[in-house]
């Protein structure tokens, strides 16, 4: 009877094995391939088992290769909050626009073991693009918009009983998945004003930027082709508070 079992276990093996590369195999050519309805119900599952810790970059692979850029930009106000709200003719002070992932960037070339760090705005830029693309106009614009001082971007507390009366079902999902990353890019947004001004940013904007790819073939065309980048906006928004331990380990 004992020999029996010992025979059988190495076919188990193989065939949950097997089971495990057929899944993993379909799973990817789902991942990587165009956009179809399974695709879309199946993305929160492929999302959670392709970017996982190592946060691989799968729109490397065809059939739809990266042919884009991708920037996070931060710019800050120094002064007061009030002050700032007043803007520039109330003596307001505004940083210049910072490119973050250049400078997380430079970091790279030659080094084949670089941190997740260098990855982090990247990783925001594709997950907010997403949803932001998917706001109706008019949600759009009211994210593009100013909202400062704790006023609500969509002009509710969108987990109240007043946002199910005011938005549909379908609505109230489109705009909480878009705010949670929205405040995840102005959380990184913070972040990183906290290290380059210290406490002194009291409000914070983020614009997401996007420049097209010049394909190989036309990168030496006299005269070059013309290329625009596409832009994504966070209005002006408060700055996220972090407790001392997080700005610490963040610095």
């Amino acid at each position: 009877m004992t020999t029996k079992r010992i025979k059988r276990f190495p076919a188990v093996v193989l065939l949950i094995g097997g089971i495990l590369a057929a899944s993993h195999m379909a799973a990817t050519l789902v991942f990587t391939g165009p956009q179809t309805p399974l695709k879309q119900s199946l993305q929160p599952a492929l999302d959670r088992y392709f970017l996982g810790p190592l946060d691989q970059g799968w729109g490397f692979f065809a059939p739809g290769p990266y042919s884009l850029n991708e920037y996070v930009l931060v710019r800050a106000c120094l002064s007061p909050i009030e002050v700032c709200a007043g803007g520039a003719e109330a003596g307001a002070e505004f940083t210049e626009w910072h490119n973050v992932t250049a400078r997380e960037m430079d970091s790279l070339p030659y080094n084949l073991l670089a941190s997740r760090v260098t990855r982090q705005s990247k990783a925001i830029h594709g997950r907010f693009w997403s949803a932001a693309s998917d706001l109706e106009p008019e949600f759009e614009k009211m994210a593009e918009a100013n909202h400062i001082m704790g006023e609500s971007v969509f002009g509710v507390d969108l987990y109240s009983a007043d946002a199910t009366e005011k938005f549909t079902d379908a609505e109230l999902h489109e705009l909480r998945s878009y705010k949670r990353l929205e405040d995840v890019a102005v959380g990184f947004g913070s972040l990183y004003a906290y290290r380059e001004w210290g406490g002194e940013a009291s409000i914070v904007e983020v614009k997401m930027r996007r420049d097209p790819v010049t394909p190989f073939q036309q990168r030496h065309a006299d005269p070059p082709p013309e290329t625009s980048s596409n832009f994504i906006n966070i209005g002006w928004r408060d700055v996220t508070e972090f407790e001392d331990d997080v700005l610490a380990a963040w610095r």
